[in-house]
């Protein structure tokens, strides 16, 4: 393996996990490259002033501000499972933490320390990748949803062919969940959502994914 693709190597393999001083740059790079991204799956969902929202795999922190900004009277959370992001989520939204409208946490997806029908919005940028069991895991993020509450999961890397061969040099690198849409979808679906809604920026290769839990009747 040549040194360049050893360094890439390396970068990746921090995207699953953050760590150390490399693992700050990291998180420096994600509050940066994820911004366009967040921005674009935002406008997919009504974010309310007092909604409760979890971000999971908060990373750098900087979507977990853009959540407080747009839910000023709600409470919102934040897990990662790296204790590297959870410090630079912390640091980053230190005033809102201190202000008793924002927690951050180190915990995974798969257990989430939160009760039932905690959250109304659920989020999730570039991290289902890296989710352990994405079935069993989108099902605990609808166990904290409220009845009616959304989940909206977004990426940058998926079965698509405009963009197979760029992504194909990625997951060489480091293994990664690599989904059709139509897979997507079947996912959110048997994780009991519903109202599953599917967009893509078919120009940068960009996937949106929005599932409701059901509303109580």
């Amino acid at each position: 393996m040549d040194l360049k693709r050893a360094w890439k190597k390396l970068l990746m393999g921090q995207c699953r996990r953050p760590g150390g001083i490399l693992g700050e740059y990291i998180g420096r790079r994600m509050n940066r490259s994820h911004f366009a991204l967040t921005t674009w799956g935002l406008a997919h969902v009504a974010v309310a002033a007092d909604a409760d929202v979890l971000d999971i795999g908060c990373g750098g922190g900087r979507t977990l501000a853009r959540l407080a900004q747009l839910a000023p009277r709600g409470r919102i959370c934040g897990i990662d499972a790296s204790e590297k992001s959870v410090a630079m989520s912390r640091r980053h939204n230190a005033q809102a933490i201190a202000s008793g409208r924002m927690e951050v946490r180190l915990a995974s997806v798969t257990a989430l320390p939160f009760a039932d029908a905690t959250f109304r919005l659920a989020t999730a940028v570039e991290t289902h990748y890296f989710w352990p069991d994405l079935a069993a895991d989108l099902a605990e993020v609808r166990r904290v949803l409220r009845p009616g509450g959304q989940l909206l999961l977004l990426g940058e890397v998926y079965d698509t062919p405009n963009f197979d061969a760029r992504n194909q040099k990625w997951l060489e690198l480091v293994p990664m969940t690599y989904l059709t849409v139509e897979a997507f979808r079947a996912l959110f679906q048997t994780a009991g959502y519903v109202d599953v809604a599917i967009d893509e920026e078919t120009s940068r290769g960009w996937i949106c994914c929005v599932g409701k839990t059901p509303a109580i009747a």
